[in-house]
């Protein structure tokens, strides 16, 4: 054990959590490749104001390495980043990190059974491929007539210009999706005046965020059990959530209920209590946390605006309805490319297929993880892991188990290969497509994760805990093992 060679693409979790899990299985030769300066991810990138996560820092978190220190509830950006170089660097996985290396492109060589990385640090060869490029990484701009005659500083929140100062300002922020609704009450103190741009209104429900007090974390650090109870708590919840967008949708009213009431509560006029409710089911797109959106919306130096926009100008932005509204700043929060998984690399497998021909219809991968024709390869994070709940860290230990359970199958069988068959992989994705034609997120909204077609290569349509047994082992069967 420990002599097969692994590399990962993605130092953002996925990567860094398959780094530090392979070393504690006893895998030593792992590099990661990650093209940003450091490790971290989405968490690197998005510095915008207000960043924060929306899963409770207990269930945001390794499960083999707790922190008890968390300030918040849930945490802000800059921690999280923190916590996961500070986990990179005590598990000794930081020196395997090549910063500022992207991989262009991988190629399966049979003749030898590895993988061929091309990269821009070089060529890289390695036993196995691990791919933790995580789906929030390629930032999404829409098409706007007019967008480079903008004036003014013009980005996504992805890309935060932190040296524009935004005091005092006239700012134009399109979207209200996740980042919209915590970049919206950061900046609304400091600037003169924020219009917000609004396709369609999402549902959100109480997050319910508070300080951490030093005493709070004193008893995490004593009583680890205690970190651990509030884990399961918070797991379960997120579980109830999960049963009510998939198989049990009766249990949506009581959601619905209190995400009508955080409207109500906050806001009287009645023409924005319109414009911010919406007519799809909840969960139908993500359901979104927040204490403060509804409060900021209701400010008198805030507007929502739901007009169609025409185009945008060199002053501001042109609804359809003839209006310009000025702006100094303008800000995208316009979310992510959602559906390429492992671009823009190019992946080719055994019959000099390639992932993305592979891919030509919808992404798909048994368990999300493993694509028939592509030997010695392993998804983090790849088709159908989403969920409208649950923690991506916990998705990807359960994924890593899996990897873990399928060197072990490789290590006990003495052989160089293992690649899924197309047998199991097509009942997997039929099992899936029937149980995802359930779910809320098929309920006629548009959302992010469904495609033009009505695909959804996203989504999970279970509950979780349902992930981490299949994933826990090798089905008999399901893998091909050659020498």
């Amino acid at each position: 054990m420990g002599s097969r060679s692994v590399a990962i693409v993605g130092g953002g979790f996925g990567g860094v959590g398959a780094a530090v899990m392979l070393r504690r299985a006893g895998y030593d030769d792992v590099t990661v490749f990650e093209r940003g300066e450091r490790v971290g991810g989405v968490w690197h990138h998005n510095t915008y104001p207000g960043a924060a996560c929306d899963v409770a820092s207990h269930l945001y978190e390794f499960s083999f390495a707790p922190n008890p220190r968390w300030s918040r509830r849930y945490a802000p950006q800059a921690e999280i980043q923190a916590y996961l170089e500070d986990i990179a660097r005590s598990h000794g996985v930081l020196e395997r990190v090549r910063t500022g290396t992207e991989v262009q492109g991988a190629r399966w060589d049979a003749g030898r059974a590895k993988w061929v990385l091309q990269t821009s640090g070089g060529p890289h060869e390695a036993d196995v491929l691990l791919t933790a490029c995580g789906q929030l990484s390629t930032p999404s701009v829409p098409a706007l007539a007019g967008l480079d005659t903008f004036a003014g500083p013009a980005f996504h929140t992805a890309r935060w210009r932190h040296d524009v100062d935004l005091a005092g300002k006239r700012v134009a922020v399109i979207g209200t999706g996740c980042s919209a609704i915590q970049v919206v009450p950061a900046i609304q103190p400091i600037v003169q005046h924020v219009d917000v741009y609004q396709r369609s209104p999402g549902w959100t429900i109480p997050k319910g965020d508070f300080a951490y007090s030093p005493r709070a974390q004193r008893l995490f650090a004593r009583f680890p059990a205690l970190q651990r109870l509030d884990r399961a708590a918070i797991f379960a919840f997120m579980e109830l959530g999960a049963a009510a967008m998939t198989r049990y949708r009766w249990l949506l009213r009581p959601f619905r209920a209190i995400c009508a009431r955080q409207i109500t509560k906050a806001i009287d006029d009645p023409e924005l209590r319109r414009k911010v409710t919406p007519t799809d089911e909840v969960g139908c797109k993500r359901l979104m946390l927040t204490d403060n959106w509804y409060p900021t919306l209701a400010s008198p130096n805030v507007a929502l605006v739901d007009d169609r926009i025409a185009e945008v100008t060199p002053h501001g932005i042109r609804t359809e309805d003839g209006r310009e509204h000025q702006a100094d700043v303008l800000v995208l929060a316009t979310g992510f490319k959602t559906h390429s998984f492992v671009a823009p690399m190019e992946v080719v497998g055994s019959d000099g297929r390639t992932l993305a021909e592979e891919w030509a219809t919808v992404a798909r991968a048994y368990l999300g993880m493993s694509v028939p024709g592509f030997p010695n390869m392993f998804l983090l994070y790849g088709p159908n892991t989403n969920g409208g709940t649950g923690s991506v860290i916990y998705t990807i230990e359960a994924g890593m188990a899996h990897v873990l359970a399928a060197l072990g199958e490789l290590d006990r069988a003495g052989a160089q290969r293992i690649e899924v068959s197309r047998q199991a992989a097509e009942a997997f994705d039929r099992e899936l497509r029937a149980a995802l034609k359930g779910t809320v997120w098929h309920t006629g909204c548009t959302n992010w994760y469904v495609d033009e077609n009505g695909n959804d290569p996203n989504q999970w349509p279970w509950v979780w805990s349902r992930y981490r047994r299949r994933t826990a082992r090798i089905e008999p069967g399901t893998y091909a093992l050659a020498p």
